[in-house]
């Protein structure tokens, strides 16, 4: 049975759509198929809302998944009913995948099921595996960063993590490595959706 995807849109989005006045050259015909991983609470508003919105808006398919399908909520107050869990993922449906931010995202550190997940993507060269804020942290101890150049939420903790797992910390807005792609917070959220619109745009089938 399909599930909608329900979202409680708070007043702070009100001016979102205006934020999309350069999508032509992204727009695409055929829409590739992303799965966006949430925490069930603390997830970044922007970091979650930014990219979905701007990628459905020039043609790719989204869908939403978390540890469980109940109403989860962002630490601005957006909230938004997953439509699936990340136990149902079957990697065959989608051609990329973004792990969202916010202090919620660290749960999904050293979850093995999350880290098999992004293993996946970072090794098929046709897939793209993304992730922003705190969430490239998921990324550096599933090991897909190793000898990587990659970017993060920049505090004491994530650079040291990033150096125990043998990560290159670039002190920008977004870092392609590959096929991977990692962004260093909410106000990247929009480079960092463009970054995945631009990659996914050149990768052959």
């Amino acid at each position: 049975m399909k599930r909608a995807l329900y979202l409680i849109l708070g007043s702070q989005i009100v001016l979102f759509y205006f934020l999309f006045a350069e999508t032509d050259s992204l727009k695409v015909k055929e829409g590739k198929r992303f799965i966006m991983i949430i925490a069930p609470r603390a997830f970044r508003d922007e970091e979650f809302r930014v990219p979905y919105e701007f990628l459905t808006k020039i043609g790719h398919r989204v869908k939403v998944a978390s540890r469980d399908t109940i109403l989860a909520t962002g630490m601005l107050g957006l909230a938004l009913k997953p439509q699936l869990t990340i136990k149902e993922i079957d990697t065959l449906n989608y051609d990329g995948l973004i792990l969202v931010g916010g202090t919620g995202a660290s749960i999904y550190w050293d979850d093995p099921i999350v880290h098999r997940l992004v293993k996946h993507f970072a090794s098929k060269p046709n897939k793209i595996a993304a992730a922003i804020c705190i969430a490239p942290i998921t990324f550096a101890r599933a090991g897909i960063l190793k000898g990587k150049k990659a970017t993060v939420f920049q505090d004491r903790f994530t650079l040291n993590e990033f150096k125990k797992y043998g990560v290159i910390y670039v002190k920008s807005d977004v870092v392609v490595s590959d096929n991977i792609i990692t962004a260093s917070g909410p106000d990247a959220a929009m480079n960092f959706a463009k970054a995945i619109a631009t990659k996914i745009g050149k990768i052959k089938p």
